[in-house]
């Protein structure tokens, strides 16, 4: 069965124009989003983007209204609605996550601006971070040089933590500079770091099981969208081996992981929004460079940390964008 999803969100003014010939009327500009996650793990992020535009659109202009596709997981499902999209007449399509590679690599005709959590050149969607090349401009999510921060913060949280596991998503790419830089910050400290490279959900669990049982003291998670959709899981399966997990996106603190420390993607999304009305301007992808995140957020889980047995420093709370009670 086809598990897309379609939907049209309004912004601004609410329209419902007619399509004529398959292409709206001129006075509306269609945006096609494409997600390959459901409607509902990617709202807080087409919210934002939503919210960034209303901003930042000068008032007066022509409206502006979403055609919406999600869980659209596949090469060919996402060439299929490149495709559609066109067709309907979109200015432009804004990729979510892992659908940025798979809608690049359609080649549309139309520009396309993504917020993608991974390496955007080793992804091969753009030649550079300061020149793209190409018809795809937008923000890439990975902070690599916040893996020492989040080391340094799991010490202040775990002091006597010398054992450390990282889970890592090998087909996320760019993966390889996070681990680099995570060994970078442990090996002064005199601290034993093993990665665990996974293909594959089912792979991250077995690599997970393997982790702990080897007597680990606390597991790093680097972010991506798998192993935001295996959080809760993964954050059951540590607070049952009284081992942390921390990672770099609220969401899997919310999940259950003792703390994040990384991007607020939220705040991300809305900055995505000024892509989207440079090109629909006329700004060509090409000559945008991509941004990495400004604004970063520590969140940490009162109720994981005492399910743990950790009462936290001050100092460390204090620090705190969000504390989960």
């Amino acid at each position: 069965m086809n598990r897309r999803r379609i939907l049209a969100a309004g912004l601004a003014t609410p329209l419902a124009a007619p399509f004529l010939g398959g292409r709206a009327f001129a006075a509306e500009r269609l945006i096609g989003w494409i997600s390959p996650e459901s409607a509902q793990a990617t709202a807080p992020f087409f919210n934002a983007l939503k919210a960034g535009l209303t901003a930042a659109l000068p008032a007066g202009g022509e409206p502006v209204r979403f055609l919406e596709r999600y869980d659209v997981n596949t090469p060919a499902l996402a060439a299929a609605q490149v495709a559609e999209l066109q067709q309907m007449g979109v200015r432009l399509i804004v990729a979510q996550g892992a659908a940025s590679v798979t809608v690049v690599a359609a080649k549309p005709a139309v520009p396309v601006v993504f917020g993608y959590s991974g390496d955007p050149v080793v992804a091969g969607i753009t030649q550079s971070l300061s020149r793209p090349g190409g018809n795809a401009t937008g923000l890439s999510f990975m902070s690599i040089e916040l893996n020492p921060k989040r080391i340094d913060f799991l010490r202040t949280a775990v002091p006597n933590c010398r054992r450390i596991s990282l889970l890592s998503n090998a087909r996320h790419a760019g993966e390889e500079k996070e681990i680099a830089a995570c060994q970078s910050a442990v090996q002064p400290l005199g601290i034993e770091l093993t990665p665990y490279r996974a293909q594959n959900a089912g792979e991250i669990r077995t690599a997970l099981t393997q982790a702990l049982d080897s007597g680990t003291q606390a597991v790093v998670m680097l972010p991506s969208s798998s192993m935001v959709q295996l959080a809760p899981a993964a954050a059951a399966d540590c607070i049952a081996a009284k081992v942390p997990l921390v990672s770099g996106w609220a969401t899997i603190a919310r999940a259950g992981a003792l703390f994040t420390y990384g991007p607020n993607l939220q705040e991300a999304y809305k900055r995505l929004a000024l892509y989207v009305v440079r090109v629909l301007g006329g700004a060509a992808p090409a000559t945008l460079p991509i941004e990495q995140p400004t604004v970063f957020e520590l969140v940490i889980n009162q109720k994981t940390a005492a399910a743990l047995g950790l009462a936290l420093p001050t100092a460390l709370l204090a620090q705190a964008d969000e504390i989960i009670e």
